[in-house]
């Protein structure tokens, strides 16, 4: 026979744990959702040649990787280059659909001057082309196409 202690803690257990997965789910980041996956690719555009414009490295997940799972952290940095600054209001983060999508009002909230980093983030499976275009505040502009590779 269970006592009336045991059951409470049960209980208080039961709800802890239930209020913690709760709020991981609502941490997660749809960057792009089912519906946006599932409309017809934007052709891909060709990227400039050398620029003096910033540098913008994805350093997590690494470049080259294949079949992701999802949620990942996603981590983009960004380097101004002689002597300017990142302005990051000037930064344009694009999924890369008929039409496109503007992914910057989700990702905002990891958005700073040194770059991009989100914990957390969810994506259908699938090929998923970003453009990030940033400038610095002498007005020189780098674009950037990131291509993350979720698994099915």
């Amino acid at each position: 026979m269970t006592t009336a202690p045991t059951r409470r803690h049960a209980l208080r257990y039961l709800l802890i744990t239930a209020a913690v997965l709760a709020t991981a789910e609502a941490r997660a980041l749809d960057l792009i959702t089912a519906e946006e996956a599932a409309r017809p690719a934007a052709e891909i555009p060709t990227m400039r040649g050398i620029t003096r414009g910033p540098s913008v490295t994805q350093v997590s997940p690494a470049p080259d990787a294949k079949a992701l799972e999802t949620p990942l952290k996603l981590k983009i940095a960004f380097k101004a280059r002689g002597g300017a600054k990142i302005d990051p209001k000037t930064v344009e983060m694009t999924y890369l659909s008929t039409p496109p999508v503007d992914l910057l009002p989700r990702a905002r909230a990891g958005l700073s001057a040194d770059g991009i980093e989100l914990a957390d983030v969810r994506m259908p499976p699938g090929l998923h082309p970003i453009r990030l275009r940033v400038s610095d505040n002498e007005g020189r502009e780098t674009e950037t196409l990131l291509k993350l590779d979720i698994a099915k």
